[in-house]
């Protein structure tokens, strides 16, 4: 009896955590995605950084996401015509009682743009 009281115990504790922390991993997917369209795009973006950032805030808005900010980008110049941009941010999760997980992500692609 102990020993099944155990597994379910351990199964909840991972389904809770599954629960928790997966709406974040989701989201940061979907970021990851949208940098790889804008990066992967054929045409430059003409209008530097305020161009590329107003299409990935377009891009977010359309996909709904919200746990990220636009501070969470940088750009930095990647030659003539391109920039690095980069997506790094931390995601605090309540987990339960007085525990929570800090979740860190980290993305960078070079977008073409002028």
């Amino acid at each position: 009896m102990s020993g099944i009281l155990f597994v379910l115990v351990v199964v909840i504790f991972v389904v809770t955590v599954l629960f928790k922390l997966g709406p974040s991993y989701m989201s940061y997917m979907t970021m990851k995605s949208i940098m790889n369209g804008v990066a992967e795009s054929p045409e430059p973006i003409l209008g530097g950084k305020q161009a590329i950032m107003r299409v990935l805030e377009n891009r977010m808005m359309v996909n709904d996401v919200r746990a990220v900010g636009v501070n969470a980008f940088s750009f930095k110049k990647a030659g003539e015509d391109a920039f690095d941009v980069t997506l790094k941010y931390e995601q605090r999760e309540h987990l339960f009682f007085n525990v929570d997980a800090v979740l860190t992500f980290n993305h960078t692609v070079v977008v073409k743009g002028r």
